[in-house]
């Protein structure tokens, strides 16, 4: 499989993944409750998918300015998201530890009551399936940044292959100010984007082009083993 085709389906499961936000603000017309976190996570996932329906047709067109927001957008729901794991897991937590009632009857095996031993199997699990996600998670990111390097990378080598201003410097850098694509709010956003790891973006480092070539071997290893 390759970089694109990896990149296309992540892109696809965000899409799903993020329409849910829309099913949880329309069930506020239902009178259902949200708490304010709630609201705020619907709000934020239906943002981030407006944003992923304006990139995703840009992956197979490898549409530099796209495919680095959609990078960039990955990298912060990936964070915004453990957070959001986090406080509801925190939350979910304390909640089951005020549980009020009767003492419960304890394990014969563990010799603890019998609601400790459930919740502590629940935590366990809980905690190993968010683990697991998350683990895959960075994965998915390695994939879509290296996927974006490789867009970025190619935009700069064509533009400096068939550069014709005055200054031969601004060839290498995209949305560069005085370029035509540095001008409006696409040129401001770009360049907001690329001050944060340029050297990677565009391919600068080294060990950063090994490292996606590794990625890129993993996708075909898992191509040959799955064939």
């Amino acid at each position: 499989m390759s970089l694109q085709s990896g990149t296309e389906m992540i892109a696809l499961s965000f899409v799903f993944n993020k329409a849910t936000g829309l099913y949880g603000l329309l069930a506020i017309l239902t009178g259902f409750h949200l708490s304010a976190l709630q609201l705020s996570m619907y709000v934020y996932s239906v943002i981030a998918l407006g944003i992923i329906a304006y990139c995703l047709p840009h992956i197979r067109k490898q549409t530099p300015f796209q495919n680095l927001a959609f990078a960039w957008l990955y990298i912060v729901d990936t964070v915004v998201n453990t957070a959001y794991t986090t406080v509801f897991a925190v939350s979910w937590y304390l909640a089951s530890g005020k549980t009020g009632g009767p003492t419960p009857p304890e394990s014969a095996d563990t010799g603890v009551p019998l609601s400790s031993f459930m919740k502590a199997i629940d935590t366990t699990a809980s905690t190993s399936f968010i683990v697991i996600f998350s683990l895959i998670r960075i994965y998915f990111v390695l994939v879509i940044m290296a996927y974006a390097q490789q867009v970025m990378v190619q935009y700069r080598d064509g533009r400096q292959q068939g550069w014709t201003g005055e200054d031969p410097e601004l060839a290498g850098k995209p949305f560069a100010e005085g370029t035509p694509d540095g001008e409006g709010y696409k040129g401001k956003i770009g360049r907001a984007m690329l001050s944060v790891g340029r050297g990677y973006w565009l391919g600068g480092q080294k060990q950063d082009d090994e490292w996606a070539k590794n990625v890129r071997s993993k996708f075909r290893s898992h191509k040959v083993a799955s064939a």
